[in-house]
């Protein structure tokens, strides 16, 4: 065995002691059999007590039992006749022994019993000759300092010893012999030695000693020990040593505290393999009481961001991911042990502001505590909170494929809640949340292995079986996409898709089309699992392509053109070109399609629509595009086309009086060879083949509803083939149609009911054809082009009058199909009288009255710079044409959207032109002047509406929500075209048109400034009811809705969401006439912008208007200097408590220091103006509320006290109401009526129930200033809370009731959790302000008390279901109140009694009333839980008593409500 190497040490003051003593080898002879002679007083003592020592490596002999050895050697020593001096010789010996590095590595080791008293010992081994000597009391301490002053010696690469059976290192052998001793006789000098040790020996030896201690020292050492630790963490190499230590010690609460900061500072510079430590000490060493501040810390600073690993020196690949699998155990540990780390965890997550301060963690936590939870609570806290986090815009896509990519193999671990999470978002009625649940499916799809990818697509096929539509749809998109995106990964699972062709009953055809995509896609991929697929397909295509049932038959007719879609696809460049074999596949496929339908207009229709979308895309073969292009120019011609011939009106044998309309070529009259569009005679032909028999044979019927659908495939058609010119075909745009004469609409009373629908039929097609060239030819880029597009956009507003006035003489009218890719069963038509009904409905509902269908005839025209010069004029028409416009107003075209064809998105560029100045059309529509068409008022408001449908369709809002509900089919029909884009393409679209937005919207504010300033500034004069100011406020309105939409759209995140979004507020800003030499700063953009936005205010109309304005301010304000830090909550939030704080750390200084008093001087403006509505009345209705609730909750949100602003509308603002008549308003708030008084109570509970959420509990330990301040602020809440209560018995409706009781509660509870611990600080020093305070808060209750009786007497089930948790938080206030008194020693001023139950007025209810207030067993029922005695009135001064009552829930038993009663 190698000796032990003797280096130069350092001499301790024991070396000294004995340095002038005999040499150590004195006394000591070897003898044969390796048995080492000692004759001084170690070895005799130690002999004779049984102990052989032996020479070398070899292994020291005992003769007796280890015990018997101690016992002996103890006597020995205690009896020998030099006692205590023999203790000292005795070490001399020792030391002198061990001075050989032999035999002090032998004395390290265990022990061999002789083999003739084996019988009589414990084993074959025993103890070392070193924790024999420990165990003896008399000399354990001078051991104990022989052994760690021998540490030191072992600094170098040497010092290992080696037995016949493992390798040992000397300083480990050594500090073992210390662990688990049985007594320590000094464990103060053991405990100092171990410490002292610490600066004189290797990093290797001090790890070693401090993962010793707590092992070795007693309990009272602890803290010493710990706080000595303490200096140790800012050495990272034993920071892992001194935390295991640490975690394995009982120390106090305050010095734990120092640690767990000195840590949490250090954690962003530990290595990421010690990390799991780091975060084990933290978690396990955290107290209920500081758990939440702990994790927020550790959150802040724990970071799993790959690039960080080499920076903190960590191991790449699968170390650096063991390193965050042991941080997510230690978190796990943590969550799974304390209730109060999970809870805090949550709490981290939620507190987080914003997106951008949003990390991996956050998700991996979540994950984490969803997988652990025992308890559905727990599941549902985690999903409630990843429901809110997506709502707010604060996790994101990009957040979410970074936190997959990057921790795959973690996540891996979790999927099953990735799973249950997906399946829970998907179902959300939130499109946002949806929207995220679609995505963490692709993201898991494409991080896991097989097995899980498995298991998401069998997910989602369940989704596609729930029956929810909004869950197919987002179920169908998901696997859309992957289809798209990972063709091959998902062709082992197209069996599982296939799977859902048995179920093509309960899809709609939108998501037939996606299911037949899908499966086309994957069937001719090339890859062996696909084409299984195709031999299905062809099958079941032509079974439903043969059936006569219309609903197989457009399954049929979209599976083919899917089919040919995926067979017919673009080659890529190089490729070979399309074989015969597939050319011919497709043209039979067509011409089987084409075939069946040709006597089903409806399905017909749907052919010519679902092959126009292919053709759009230019998805086909070159070839492919050509043959469809022949067949399709000629059918058009053939079918609707005809030639002008001067006799063809006077022969016409059509019912109604044929006539040549909406001509606009050049020339007043035609000649003969232009080309009409032959549309009543097609018309009447196809109702008389409709009523005639089916005969097989019958020729093909040429349908009027296939005209606009076989036209947008012919347009497509031609623009594949030329370009995207379609000059080939401009005459379709301004050739004249035969229709009936317009005459006959004003003599439409005396017509038939026949000729009544023939007309209204005909005037739909007109309408769907206009849509239809107008959608072709909008994108064209010629000026005469253009200038037909402007003059077909007016004769639409044009129709749409005819259409109206027909409509009103034609109740029970169904209008032919234009959309055909939605079942005809869902498709429903407005009743007779619908209108009224409808537009009443819509104002409850929010939705605004379309002004515009009472503007003036469509040529009427305004300026933008001389305003209304005509006002007489005007006045004229109105009364003259007032009859024709009330019955057309009684019609509203918005319900009959379903059955009008949908306008494309290139359609809006005509949003570029401006407004006129004067008429430039003659009645004929024909071009009488040389002037440049620009855009009318009335045209400008038809874009603007579709545009907002479409708007609110895609731009997902974060406060939009779905009803789980099935509705009505057409509420989504119509948008087609628009799904076919994705919602970034339809928000770069948009925001390109932002300039010409911003143009109309300078013209109407210069229309209505005009207005102004001809009436003097009189904003409410009778210039306001003018039709053409209503068109222009309708216009104004439209406007601002469209740009709110882009603003407060959820989707600018990430790179190009940020880039989209700077450069929609560039171009606001832009508007500004800003003179500046250098660039602005993204700050200044905003503001810019917002101010551009803000001058609009002036002139703003009327009330909706207005709140559409300020809801535009508000999008703009929250995204922030910033776009990657916006939040629309954190203003809110964090506006009371961290406003400047919080707002200048993220760049947000200007819009505290400007949009905040900005925002709450506009919105009280708001509310101290009296709004006059079209009538000439105050606006009043569900609209008016829904906008004032808006408006109201805006002022309290952004003032600067909120408290002060609800006192002042509590004080002020509604005792004026009550004192006004019952038409009245408040002086102060005019907004503030009997009809709005409801929105104004709801929102001042809930806001005051935020407001005191905000005072802080108090503490022990708060300032005296503080905590007054504290419970000032809880006065003003309980007096502002007792005056709301008590206004229940002025107004005692249903809202009244509902909100008092349920923000009531609300109140009663935050005061309990948050305002009692304050009055228990203050109680000694402020007793009369907490008995006020107290007294206040006791008359509400008793008020919330009646309010209970009431609703169980009224038998109202909304009402009642308050009553059992108002009266258990009642309940807990009376023992909560009453327990205060205790601890402050004054429970005598506490006393009870009965209440009785009351209605709101103060009289006692008499059927609940109380026979006998004596006790008696079984007199009560469910509905007299408290029937009791009177107590003193309320407004009793002269009492210096204190009454709150009690109320008890959960017993059948009569319960008898408890009052207290307190004097000072």
């Amino acid at each position: 065995m190698a000796k032990t190497k003797t280096t130069k040490r350092r001499r301790s003051s024991s070396d000294d002691a004995t340095a002038t003593k005999k040499s150590r080898a004195d006394g000591k002879a070897v003898c044969p059999g390796g048995v080492l002679e000692d004759h001084s007083v170690f070895g005799q003592l130690v002999g004779r007590a049984g102990l052989v020592l032996t020479t070398g490596n070899q292994p020291n002999q005992l003769s007796v039992d280890q015990a018997v050895f101690q016992r002996n050697l103890r006597l020995a020593i205690k009896k020998h006749q030099d006692y205590p001096q023999v203790v000292d010789e005795f070490m001399e010996g020792l030391l002198a022994h061990v001075e050989d590095p032999d035999r002090f590595s032998s004395s390290l080791l265990a022990t061999v019993t002789a083999a003739e008293c084996e019988d009589s010992c414990r084993g074959g081994k025993q103890d070392c000759m070193m924790r024999l000597l420990l165990g003896v009391e008399i000399i354990q301490p001078k051991v104990m300092i022989v052994l760690l002053e021998k540490l030191p010696e072992f600094m170098g690469d040497d010092d290992q010893v080696f037995d016949s059976e493992a390798m040992a290192q000397i300083p480990r052998l050594i500090l073992n012999q210390f662990r688990w001793l049985d007594r320590i006789v000094d464990s103060k000098l053991l405990c100092r030695k171990m410490l002292e040790m610490l600066g004189i020996t290797t990093l290797d030896i001090q790890r070693d000693i401090i993962s010793c201690l707590p092992e070795v020292i007693e309990d009272t050492e602890h803290n010493n020990v710990a706080a000595q630790l303490k200096d140790k963490l800012n050495d990272r190499q034993l920071m892992v040593a001194v935390l295991d230590a640490l975690s394995n010690l009982n120390v106090r609460p305050d010095l734990m505290t120092e640690i767990r900061l000195a840590v949490l500072r250090k954690v962003p510079g530990v290595e990421l393999q010690d990390l799991p430590v780091v975060v084990k000490f933290l978690l396990q060493s955290v107290s209920t009481y500081d758990a939440v501040e702990v994790v927020r810390e550790l959150r802040d600073q724990l970071d799993l961001t790959p690039g960080l690993s080499a920076d903190r020196g960590a191991a790449a690949g699968n170390s650096s991911r063991g390193s965050e699998a042991l941080i997510l155990d230690a978190i796990r540990s943590g969550i799974t042990f304390q209730k109060a780390i999970a809870e805090a965890w949550i709490k981290a997550v939620e507190n987080v502001p914003n997106a951008a301060e949003h990390k991996d963690i956050d998700v991996l936590v979540l994950l984490l505590l969803h997988s652990t939870a025992v308890s559905k609570t727990r599941r549902r806290a985690v999903e409630g909170l990843l429901r809110a986090k997506v709502r707010a815009g604060r996790f994101t896509h990009d957040l979410l494929r970074k936190t997959f990519t990057t921790h795959a193999q973690i996540l891996r671990e979790y999927f099953q809640s990735v799973l249950t999470i997906s399946e829970v978002l998907l179902r959300s009625p939130e499109p946002a949340v949806e929207l995220f649940g679609c995505h963490m499916y692709q993201e898991a799809f494409s991080a896991f292995d097989m097995y899980c990818r498995q298991e998401v697509v069998g997910s989602l096929v369940t989704h596609i079986g729930s029956g929810v539509t909004s869950e197919v749809d987002s179920a169908l998109d998901v696997l859309c996409q992957l289809v798209r995106d990972m063709p091959s990964a998902m062709a082992p699972f197209s069996v599982f898709i296939k799977g859902v062709l048995d179920y093509l009953d309960n899809l709609t055809v939108a998501q037939i089309r996606k299911l037949f995509s899908m499966l086309g896609t994957l069937a001719f991929s090339g890859t062996q699992d696909g084409a299984h697929i195709q031999d299905d397909m062809h099958i079941l295509i032509r079974k439903q392509l043969s059936n006569t049932t219309p609903k197989y038959k457009r399954m049929g007719v979209i599976g083919a053109i899917m089919v040919v879609r995926s067979l017919g696809a673009k080659r890529q460049e190089g490729a070979p070109a399309i074989s015969k074999d597939f050319y011919d596949q497709i043209t039979s496929l067509l011409g089987m399609v084409r075939t069946s339908c040709q006597h089903m207009p409806d399905e017909y229709a749907l052919f010519m629509d679902e092959l126009a979308c292919v053709m759009q895309k230019r998805q086909l073969d070159e070839k492919v595009e050509a043959w469809i292009s022949e067949d399709v120019l000629t059918d058009f011609q053939d079918d609707y086309v005809v030639d002008v011939e001067a006799d063809r009106i006077s022969q016409s044998s059509t019912t109604l009086p044929l006539d040549l309309c909406y001509n606009l070529e050049d020339g007043d009259e035609l000649e003969e060879g232009n080309i009409a569009v032959n549309l009543l005679p097609l018309l009447e032909a196809a109702q008389e083949m409709k009523g005639s028999p089916a005969r097989k044979g019958k020729k093909r019927t040429v349908s009027p509803g296939c005209l606009a659908p076989h036209f947008r495939l012919l347009r497509y058609c031609e623009q594949a083939q030329r370009g995207g010119d379609l000059e080939g075909i401009d005459a379709l745009l301004g050739c004249p149609m035969y229709l009936f004469k317009e005459e006959t609409v004003e003599k439409i009373e005396s017509l038939s009911v026949h000729e009544r629908e023939l007309m209204c039929t005909a005037l739909f097609h007109t309408l769907n054809w206009f849509r239809e060239v107008i959608n072709g030819f909008s994108s064209q880029s010629d000026a005469e082009m253009r200038g037909k597009v402007l003059v077909r956009l007016q004769n639409i507003t044009h129709v749409q009058g005819l259409l109206r006035t027909c409509l009103a003489a034609t109740p029970g009218f169904v209008p032919p199909r234009a959309i055909f890719d939605c079942e005809v069963e869902t498709i429903s038509v407005p009743a007779p009288g619908a209108a009224r009904k409808g537009r009443k409905k819509g104002a409850k509902g929010g939705k605004k009255s379309p002004v515009g269908e009472k503007s003036p005839d469509p040529n009427d025209t305004i300026s933008s710079t001389t305003g209304t010069q005509d006002g007489t004029q005007a006045e004229k028409q109105d009364s003259t044409e007032g009859d024709k416009d009330d019955k057309q107003a009684s019609v509203n075209l918005e319900h009959y959207r379903a059955f009008f064809r949908e306008l494309d998105l290139e359609v809006f560029s005509i949003l570029k032109c401006g407004m006129v100045s004067k008429s430039v059309l003659d009645t004929e529509m024909h071009t009488k002047e040389t002037t440049v068409l620009e855009l009318q008022p009335r045209e400008l408001l038809f874009l603007l509406k579709d545009l907002n449908l479409k708007l609110e369709h895609v731009l997902i809002a974060t406060a939009k929500r779905k009803t789980f509900l099935k509705t009505k089919s057409e509420r989504n029909s119509g948008f087609s075209h628009l799904d076919q884009y994705t919602a970034q393409e339809v928000a770069e679209q948009v925001v390109q048109l932002l300039p010409a937005l911003c143009d109309h919207l300078e013209a109407t504010c210069t229309y209505f400034q005009t207005l102004l300033e001809e009436n003097d500034g009189v904003v409410d004069g009778p210039w306001r009811h003018q039709a053409q100011t209503q068109l222009m406020s309708a216009v104004f309105s439209q406007l601002l809705q469209a740009l709110a939409r882009v603003f407060s759209w959820n989707g600018f995140t990430g790179t190009d969401g940020q880039k989209l979004l700077q450069q929609a507020v560039n171009t606001l800003a832009g508007r500004m006439k800003v003179s500046s030499t250098t660039q602005a700063s993204s700050q200044d953009t905003i503001s810019h912008a917002f101010r551009y936005v803000e001058n609009f205010l002036s002139t703003a109309p009327s009330l909706s208007t207005t709140v559409c304005l300020i809801r535009l301010l508000v999008s703009i304000s929250d995204k922030g200097s910033q776009p990657e830090l916006f939040n629309s909550n954190i203003v809110v939030q964090h506006m009371l408590t961290k406003k400047k704080k919080l707002f200048s750390e993220t760049s947000f200084d200007w819009i505290v220091a400007y949009w905040f008093p900005t925002a709450a001087e506009h919105t009280q403006t708001i509310l101290k103006r009296e709004w006059i509505g079209k009538d000439g009345q105050r606006e009043k209705g569900a609209k008016c509320n829904e906008d004032l609730q808006f408006v109201l909750k805006t002022f309290l949100d952004y003032s600067e006290d909120k408290l002060s602003c609800i006192e002042h509308l509590a004080t002020v603002g509604i005792p004026e109401l009550v004192e006004a008549d019952k038409n009245g308003c408040s002086n102060s708030y005019p907004t503030l009526t009997r009809q709005s008084l409801g929105v104004f109570y709801r929102a001042m509970m809930s806001e005051l129930v935020v407001c005191v959420k905000d005072i802080p509990a108090g503490k022990v330990s708060d300032a005296a200033k503080v905590q007054v301040e504290r419970l000032f602020r809880w006065s003003i809440a309980v007096r502002i809370f007792h005056i709301l209560i008590n206004l229940v018995k002025a107004f005692d409706g249903r809202v009244y009731l509902g909100a008092a009781q349920k923000y009531g509660r609300m109140f009663v509870e935050v005061f309990l959790r948050q305002g009692m611990p304050v009055l228990d600080n203050v109680f000694k020093t402020h007793k009369d302000d907490v008995h006020s305070l107290l007294k206040n808060l006791q008359l509400s209750t008793r008020a919330m008390h009646h309010m209970c009786g009431f609703s169980k007497v009224s038998k109202d089930v909304v009402l009642t279901n308050y009553v059992p948790l108002v009266k258990k938080t009642l309940e807990m206030f009376v023992y909560r109140v009453k327990a205060m008194l205790t601890m402050n020693k004054c429970l005598d001023a506490f006393w009870l009694g009965n209440l009785k139950n009351r209605d709101l007025q103060g009289e006692e209810i008499s059927s609940q009333a109380y026979a006998d207030p004596t006790p008696a067993d079984g007199q009560s029922d469910d509905d007299t839980d408290n029937d009791a005695t009177e107590l003193p009135d309320d407004d009793d001064d002269d009492s210096d008593t204190m009454n709150l009552e009690e109320e008890s829930v959960g017993s059948n038993d009569s319960v008898d409500g408890e009052s207290y009663s307190e004097s000072y």
